[in-house]
């Protein structure tokens, strides 16, 4: 009964671990995600561009910035920050991103 209980423990713990590899969101993951990310986020309410402090002074985050996690948390962040206080701003929001030094992509909010 003792070593069916074990294995039944562990294996819980295994699949948690193969689940939460499969998601881009890792917040509290037993499982290792070192991907750095490096971005800027651009950020235009109606004809003004704000400055970069404006910028991190929004969203709480350095801009240009760094990201050890997953780049969908600073997504996830403006996503949440736009469809909340930011909702009536009506801003056009453009992130340029870099993960592990590979080819610089763009992310652009859609509301």
């Amino acid at each position: 009964m003792r070593k069916l209980l074990l294995i039944c423990f562990f294996s819980v713990q295994l699949a948690a671990i193969f689940y939460a590899l499969r998601k881009d969101e890792k917040y509290f993951a037993w499982v290792p995600f070192d991907q750095i990310s490096t971005y800027q986020i651009n950020v235009k309410l109606g004809l003004r561009q704000l400055t970069e402090s404006e910028v991190s002074s929004r969203y709480k985050l350095p801009n240009p910035g760094r990201e050890n996690r997953s780049i969908s948390h600073i997504f996830f962040r403006i996503t949440n920050y736009e469809q909340t206080y930011g909702k009536e701003d009506s801003a056009s929001v453009v992130v340029t991103y870099q993960v592990n030094g590979k080819e610089e992509e763009t992310w652009i909010f859609k509301d």
